[in-house]
């Protein structure tokens, strides 16, 4: 299958003519074929208009990231702009498979539980296998059952058994259709070979026996199709485990554990970038900070609303993290895009305002804007906080704006340093914050 590639908010490139070259179509088609997959994308991540543009023969994205069918033959890739192709090859998809992963179940690999079992080593397939057999043995009393028709022998009738069957049963017994209402179906094979992945990837010998007794406490379980696997809906009486089925698709098909761009089964997987850098810096901060002291989205009361009807309302607004640690507070807020200028990346206008108005809101706390480093800057260890400018208002507090090195989360450990790293780097931010 041809692959084209562009980056996220970069230079147009001259991809029509060959992508209408393999799909064995003309360059019209090709382009219509392009609009129709912008628009699915658009509607699928809430955007308002396309993410892919078409010009002439050059192609083009912004706000979002993944891998796009475009047919049978052909495929586009998109990379984000912090990953970019400057890191080392290839290197970008894995780490955007672990950044999707992390995205979607962020809220569950970040829970101070979860975290303090994998204190050790926290990349990322310790935390999902920690989370399989956690969210497993916490409802394995009452495993997802249905009803299901088999096809029985035996000597006591407790099926439909044909009339002829009666008068020559075989050695076995009497051949009948029961239905059983039985743990082994659709739902349970899908965790079950999600702990089967996770047991091949994780290396600490106590989660590989962890993940073979919830195997083995599973038993026999269908096999399952070969491709893509969509997302599955639990009956409504075993809702508990629509967490872990969520969580156990996207292992089996091949999100964040252990990534081969060749057994990947979810080449069309496409996320918003912007909530992507969002909720990585969301997760960064529980894990360094810890669970308990890192709140996202409290609503904070900046004014109020008055209406000509003469009722009064609230105007809040919402920083996406505030942190509070041994007596010291301050938000976070994650910022895609910031402002260049000569190679250097600055905080934009809008984005210093929406601060302004965070800390006016808490009483002059700080505020840190966090940008993703640029994938054209020199790659420092994950995690790495460098300051780019510091903004100060009169009643306001400090703004701080910073790049975080995110390039390499994907590899062993990473996501452990990232959020060491972020931790350490926000420390050093302790005089400027003051």
């Amino acid at each position: 299958m041809a692959r084209f590639s562009v980056v996220e908010y970069g230079s147009p490139a001259n991809l029509l003519p060959f992508i209408a070259g393999a799909m064995g179509r003309g360059a019209q088609e090709a382009a219509r074929l392009l609009s129709d997959a912008g628009g699915r994308i658009a509607r699928q991540v809430g955007l308002k208009k396309s993410p892919i543009e078409v010009s002439g023969s050059h192609v083009s994205s912004s706000k979002v990231a993944g891998l796009v069918h475009l047919g049978r033959s052909c495929e586009l890739e998109i990379a984000p702009k912090f990953l970019g192709r400057h890191a080392d090859s290839a290197g970008w998809r894995e780490d955007f498979f672990f950044l999707a992963m992390l995205s979607k179940h962020g809220h569950v690999l970040s829970s101070d539980r979860i975290r303090a079992d994998t204190a050790v080593d926290s990349d990322l397939d310790s935390l999902l296998a920690r989370a399989i057999t956690d969210m497993y043995w916490q409802h394995h009393h009452r495993l997802v059952r249905s009803y299901k028709k088999t096809l029985e022998h035996d000597f006591f009738l407790d099926g439909d058994v044909d009339p002829f069957d009666l008068r020559v049963p075989g050695p076995s017994g009497y051949p009948q259709e029961v239905i059983r209402y039985s743990r082994s179906n659709r739902h349970n094979a899908i965790i079950s070979a999600a702990a089967g992945i996770a047991r091949r990837h994780v290396r600490h010998p106590a989660m590989n026996a962890d993940l073979s007794r919830v195997k083995a406490h599973l038993g026999h379980q269908p096999r399952l199709p070969r491709g893509h696997l969509l997302q599955q809906m639990v009956p409504g009486r075993s809702r508990r485990w629509q967490a872990l089925m969520d969580l156990s698709v996207d292992v089996v098909n091949g999100f964040g554990m252990g990534f081969n761009e060749g057994e990947a089964r979810a080449p069309g997987f496409v996320m918003a970038t912007w909530q992507l850098w969002q909720d990585l810096i969301t997760v960064g901060l529980r894990l360094g900070f810890g669970d308990g002291h890192v709140v996202a989205e409290q609503p904070l009361s900046l004014g109020k609303r008055c209406y000509p009807d003469g009722k009064m309302g609230r105007l809040n607004v919402r920083p996406d993290t505030s942190v509070a640690l041994n007596g010291r507070e301050f938000h976070v807020d994650a910022k895609y895009k910031g402002r260049l200028e000569s190679g250097r990346l600055y905080a934009s206008e809008s984005d210093i305002y929406e601060a302004m108005a965070f800390s006016m809101a808490s009483k002059g706390l700080p505020v840190i804007l966090a940008y993703p480093r640029l994938a054209s800057a020199p790659l420092t260890p994950v995690g790495t906080v460098e300051v780019l400018e510091q903004v100060s208002v009169k009643g306001c507090g400090p703004i701080v704006a910073v790049s975080i090195e995110v390039r390499g989360i994907s590899r062993r450990g990473a996501l452990k340093c990232f959020a060491q790293q972020m931790r350490l780097g926000i420390a050093d931010l302790s005089e400027i914050l003051h």
